[in-house]
C-alpha cells in the first residue's frame, strides 16, 4: 500500500525549522498509537481522535499524513503482517529443535499457539482485528496467506504433506482467537493440549492421545447451557443486547438493549442488573440463538433430526463450503473479542469458547461409538475445524474448490478414526 503524499508546503516544513524532527516522527506516532489502540480496545471502538490523543497529535494529522483513517489502519495492518513474518521466521527456526515426525508437528502447534496467544498478545488481537475489520481498512488476504504458507512451510518441515499442513492452520485460526481468553490459564492450557494431541492424533497421523478429560471439564465449568435453559424473555432481551454489542462494549446500555428489543428498561434489568450480566446474557443468548444448525436445504430438518451419522456429516461439509462463513462462526467472534478485553467477563468468554461443538455432540453419541472420554474432543475438534475452514481458504486462488478438499479430509479422517455404533 502506497500511504498518502504530504503535499509540498508540509515537504518544506519538514525540511527546515526547530519542529523538523517532529513532524517526521508524527507518522510513526499515530501509527504506533493506533496499533495499540486497535489491539487494546477493539477496531469499532477507535476514532481519529482517540488516536490523535494518544499520539500527542490532532485529529486532522491523520488526514493530512494518511488520506484518512481506513488508510492508516491498511498501514497498522500491514505493519502487522511485516512483524508477524519476522516472528515466523524466527518460530520456524525455534521449532527446529523438535523430533522431525507427526508427534513433533503437534508439539509445534501447540508451541506456536501458546506463543501468539501469550507473549504476542498484542499482535494476536490486532490480527483478529483486521480479519473483521472493513475491506477498505485491510489489507486483502494477505495475513490469512501468511499464516497458510507459515503452517504449510511448518508440516513438511516434519516430514507431513499439504494437506496436514492446511489441516493445522485450519486448527491454528480458530485456537488463535479462542485462546486469547483469560478465564482459567491452567484449565484452558491443559484443555488446549489435550485437543491439540487429538487432533494430531485423528488428523495429522501422530501417536495416541490419552483423555484425562480437560475438555469437558472446561465445558462444565465454564456453564456452557443448553437449549431452553434460559427463559424466553431473557433470550429475546440478550439477542437484542449482541445486536448493539456490534457497535462496541461502549454501545451497551440497558437503555440501548431496552430500545433494540422493544421492551421497557425494568424488563432488561430484571434478567441482567449490571452490565457486566448483560454482556455475558448476550454471549450466552448468542450462543444459545447459534447453537442449532439447520440440515441441507431451506426446509430440511436440523442436525438434531438426521437420520444417520453419514447425514450429519453431510451437512457439516454443506455448511463449511459455502460462500459465506458458518453464522455460529461469525457470530461468536464479535462477542468474545468484546469479553477477553475485559476481566470481569472472562467467564462470558469462556462461554462461547468452550459452546463449540455442543450441537456435534449428540449427533457424535448418537451415531458412532467414541472410545471413553473423547466424546467432547471429537466434538470439539470437528466443530472448531469445520467453523475455521472458511477463513483458512480465504487467501486461495479458488477458495470454494479448497473449502471442499479440506472439509472432505476433516471428515474423512474422522470417520476412518471413529467407529460407528454397533461396528
Amino acid at each position: 500500500m502506497t500511504r498518502g503524499t504530504p503535499s509540498e508546503p508540509h515537504r518544506l516544513a519538514s525540511a527546515s525549522g526547530p519542529s523538523a524532527e517532529a513532524e517526521d516522527a508524527r507518522p510513526a506516532r499515530l501509527a504506533a498509537a493506533a496499533a495499540q489502540q486497535i489491539s487494546e480496545h477493539g477496531l469499532a471502538a477507535v476514532s481519529a481522535r482517540s488516536i490523535a490523543a494518544s499520539a500527542g497529535a490532532s485529529a486532522s494529522a491523520i488526514n493530512y499524513n494518511f488520506g484518512g483513517i481506513e488508510q492508516l489502519f491498511r498501514l497498522v495492518f500491514e505493519q502487522g503482517a511485516q512483524r508477524t513474518a519476522e516472528w515466523q521466521t524466527a518460530r520456524r527456526e525455534e521449532l527446529g529443535a523438535l523430533p522431525r515426525s507427526p508427534d513433533g508437528a503437534v508439539r509445534a502447534l501447540e508451541h506456536v499457539l501458546v506463543a501468539w496467544t501469550g507473549p504476542m498478545r498484542p499482535l494476536a488481537l490486532l490480527y483478529q482485528e483486521h480479519l473483521i475489520a472493513e475491506p477498505r481498512a485491510r489489507n486483502d488476504e494477505g495475513w490469512v496467506a501468511l499464516w497458510r504458507d507459515f503452517w504449510l512451510g511448518v508440516a513438511a518441515d516434519f516430514g507431513l504433506g499439504e494437506t496436514e499442513g492446511r489441516l493445522m492452520h485450519a486448527f491454528f485460526e480458530s485456537e488463535a482467537l479462542y485462546h486469547l481468553s483469560g478465564w482459567s490459564s491452567a484449565l484452558e492450557a491443559a484443555a488446549l493440549r489435550e485437543l491439540v494431541e487429538h487432533f494430531g492424533m485423528v488428523w495429522l497421523g501422530a501417536g495416541p492421545a490419552r483423555p484425562i478429560g480437560a475438555l469437558a471439564q472446561a465445558e462444565q465449568s465454564a456453564g456452557v447451557l443448553a437449549a431452553g435453559s434460559i427463559a424466553p424473555s431473557a433470550v429475546r432481551i440478550a439477542q437484542a443486547a449482541a445486536e448493539v454489542i456490534e457497535g462496541g462494549l461502549g454501545a451497551l446500555t440497558h437503555r440501548a438493549v431496552a430500545a433494540r428489543a422493544g421492551v421497557t428498561t425494568g424488563a432488561v434489568t430484571h434478567h441482567f442488573r449490571t452490565v457486566e450480566d448483560l454482556v455475558a446474557g448476550a454471549i450466552r443468548g448468542q450462543v444459545l440463538a447459534l447453537a442449532p444448525m439447520p440440515g441441507r436445504g431451506s426446509n430440511a430438518p436440523p442436525v438434531e433430526e438426521v437420520g444417520s451419522g453419514e447425514e450429519f456429516l453431510e451437512a457439516v461439509r454443506y455448511y463449511a463450503v459455502q460462500d459465506l462463513p458458518v453464522a455460529s462462526s461469525a457470530g461468536r467472534r464479535l462477542p468474545f473479542l468484546a469479553a477477553v478485553r475485559r476481566p470481569s467477563l472472562a467467564g462470558a468468554a469462556a462461554v462461547i469458547r468452550f459452546a463449540h461443538g455442543g450441537t456435534a455432540r449428540g449427533a457424535i453419541g448418537r451415531y458412532f461409538a467414541p472410545p471413553a472420554g473423547t466424546l467432547s474432543l471429537y466434538a470439539g475438534a470437528l466443530s472448531r475445524l469445520s467453523s475455521a475452514i472458511w477463513l483458512a481458504c480465504t487467501a486461495d486462488e479458488r477458495p470454494r474448490e479448497s473449502r471442499e478438499r479440506l472439509i472432505e479430509e476433516v471428515t474423512g479422517r474422522m470417520l476412518r478414526a471413529l467407529p460407528a455404533k454397533g461396528d
